[in-house]
């Protein structure tokens, strides 16, 4: 009887997987025929493409590269600022956010609503809206990341705080501690590896994010990316692209030390 109980089962989920493939193959072939996609122009493109970047990309133009140190100095500043205070704002939510740490049901219901609204909308788009509002400038630049930032940080701090072990919090519940000597005693001290790899992390991707914020006149390198392009420089364009990929790796190397030593 338990074995063919266990058939049955095993055929269900067989079934299931199928069907499963069988939509996403459907849901792939629509995709497909609605944006009219040819994977033979995808294929013609590629030698385009890379004759493009061979010609009028190398070799890079290193003449006015001088010039090119200030911007890529505004684009680690912004993201230090927009990643210091977005780590903080995001601890906020995310304790009111998590099952385990808010106040009420209720507040972790609205918190949840505003994380996902400012979480839905990419930082560009708040960047370029921020540019209207504000001017041209890194404020709108470093306002645009903060508002992502805080939103995807509170997410990942959320979800690493209900994923923390709930027995500190019953001990202290059954000494009759308060809230904040809960969040004290219980959940930072568990949380912190988290909250180093999470900012980090988060540190990693804002130094990519600000490169392209330029291009809506939110500072920052991409401003030279965006001028450049514009004149049709592409040697110049090169060369900022080269500096950027040199900045990433040295970021990516200095936050893999950090983490390692803190975590």
């Amino acid at each position: 009887m338990q074995n063919a109980e266990s058939d049955m089962t095993l055929k269900s989920k067989r079934m299931k997987r199928l069907l499963s493939l069988v939509f996403l193959g459907i849901l792939i072939i629509m995709a497909v025929r609605y944006i009219e996609f040819s994977i033979v122009e995808l294929i013609s493109a590629i030698p385009k493409i890379i004759a493009f970047i061979m010609t009028d990309f190398f070799p890079p133009n290193l003449s006015d590269v001088q010039e090119y140190v200030k911007p890529v100095i505004d684009t680690l500043f912004i993201s230090i600022i927009a990643t210091s205070i977005s780590s903080f704002v995001a601890m906020f939510f995310a304790l009111m956010m998590s099952y385990k740490t808010t106040p009420h049901p209720i507040v972790r219901i609205v918190t949840r609503g505003i994380v996902t609204f400012f979480r839905s909308l990419p930082f560009l788009l708040w960047a370029s809206m921020l540019v209207v509002i504000l001017g041209v400038g890194p404020l709108p630049g470093v306002m645009g990341l903060i508002l992502f930032g805080s939103a995807f940080l509170a997410r990942v701090y959320a979800e690493s705080i209900e994923e923390l072990s709930p027995d500190s919090l019953e001990a202290l519940d059954a000494t009759g501690a308060t809230y904040g000597q809960k969040i004290k005693h219980a959940v930072i001290p568990q949380f912190l590896p988290s909250f180093f790899s999470w900012t980090l992390f988060m540190f990693e991707i804002n130094i990519r994010a600000s490169a392209i914020l330029g291009i809506v006149g939110a500072g920052g390198v991409g401003v030279l990316i965006k001028e450049t392009m514009d004149l049709f420089q592409y040697g110049k364009t090169a060369t900022v692209l080269l500096i950027m990929i040199i900045m990433i790796l040295f970021v990516e190397y200095l936050t893999n030390r950090i983490r390692r030593r803190l975590i």
